[in-house]
């Protein structure tokens, strides 16, 4: 999904630009060009697309996009101005100051909506040139090119194992990715990058869904049980989170320094950690948590939340949103929570999407 930063001094507006692009795009509003000049000087992940209204207290749009055409990381975030101005200079002026489009008010919603909509196409365009050259760039090497389709070879493999002994984990750890990715990109965007690498962002996507992997060691009859379950059986299910990372780690010396074992590793062992300290297996508490696993946490339960089971029946969204809110510094990380919240919407519509994919192919 594409992100959009729209930002406006003026909040009627904003909820109009809002309404008007929220379902097709991640939207993040601003009202002050000051605090979105100093969002995106912390983020490590630039907004697709910008809205930037002209007339603005402080620094207005044309002192903002002068400064971000100066700053290496926002310099190449296509800018479109919004402004009721009517002379044909200013327009003149922000296209001599790189704007690659200019939207005159009041704002019409369908031809806002129209507008962005050529405005994402030819980004789309552009990234699949850039995904093309990038590829080419991949398959350089044999040695790149098979350590590519090695990730996507393990992951099938195991995948495929799991939903064979537990339909609803194959499809669980698929969503559970999902929703992680939209978090992830959010934090990234707010600058909260706790060292991880932009460039990770799909490895990372990719080891999530492989967090459940320890299941193909728990007994049938405790994966598969619909009831409450005993001491016993609550600790051999729990004991997935092992089996996993004992698993990996045995035979990580094959190789050495990989990325896409380590975050596996992680996530696999410490997702069920809780912030408090009181989760399993090794009762990590806060940062000592890796943050891939405290973000997947958020992502596990909320799936877990909204989907039926045997056992039980689906929490609409606003229930398990309530839940998790509840949740931060207690069982999720606060800052992983309040990502949660900006952009759980994003969260609940890919969990429609996903849903009716699977609909289909039921």
């Amino acid at each position: 999904m594409y992100t959009i930063m729209v930002v406006n001094d003026n909040e009627t507006e904003l909820v109009v630009i809002e309404k008007a692009l929220e379902k097709d795009y991640q939207v993040t509003v601003m009202n002050n060009s000051k605090q979105a000049l100093a969002r995106l000087s912390k983020a490590t992940i630039m907004p697709d697309l910008m809205l930037l209204d002209i007339a603005m207290p402080g620094i207005n749009g044309f002192d903002m996009i002068m400064r971000m055409k100066t700053n290496e990381k926002m310099k190449e975030i296509p800018v479109m101005f919004l402004s009721g101005d009517k002379e044909n200079a200013t327009e003149l002026e922000a296209y001599r100051l790189g704007a690659v489009d200019f939207i005159r008010k009041p704002i019409v919603a369908q031809l806002l909506r129209k507008r962005v909509e050529l405005q994402v196409n030819l980004l789309e365009t552009k990234k699949h040139m850039s995904a093309y050259n990038t590829q080419l760039q991949q398959n350089a090497t044999a040695q790149a090119q098979n350590a590519y389709r090695l990730h996507y070879f393990i992951i099938g493999i195991i995948t495929d194992l799991i939903a064979s002994k537990d339909g609803f984990t194959g499809i669980h750890s698929v969503s559970v990715s999902r929703y992680m990715g939209i978090i992830l990109k959010e934090m990234l965007m707010s600058g909260l990058n706790y060292g991880i690498s932009t460039d990770d962002y799909e490895l990372i996507m990719l080891s999530a869904q492989l967090h459940d992997m320890g299941k193909i060691g728990v007994p049938d009859a405790v994966l598969q049980k619909t009831g409450k379950y005993t001491d016993e059986e609550f600790t051999q299910m729990k004991n997935h989170t092992v089996y996993a990372a004992n698993a990996i780690q045995k035979y990580s010396y094959l190789l050495p320094g990989s990325k896409f074992i380590t975050y596996t590793y992680q996530m696999a062992r410490s997702h069920h950690e809780r912030f408090d300290g009181r989760g399993y297996p090794d009762g990590l508490q806060g940062a000592n948590i890796p943050i891939l696993a405290r973000i997947l946490a958020v992502a596990d339960v909320y799936d877990a939340l909204v989907s039926e089971r045997s056992y039980k029946q689906a929490m609409s969204h606003e229930q398990a949103y309530n839940i998790i809110t509840q949740g931060a510094g207690v069982q999720f990380d606060p800052q992983v929570v309040a990502a949660f919240q900006r952009v759980h919407m994003d969260i609940y519509d890919a969990a429609q999407k996903l849903r009716a994919q699977y609909m289909q192919q039921s």
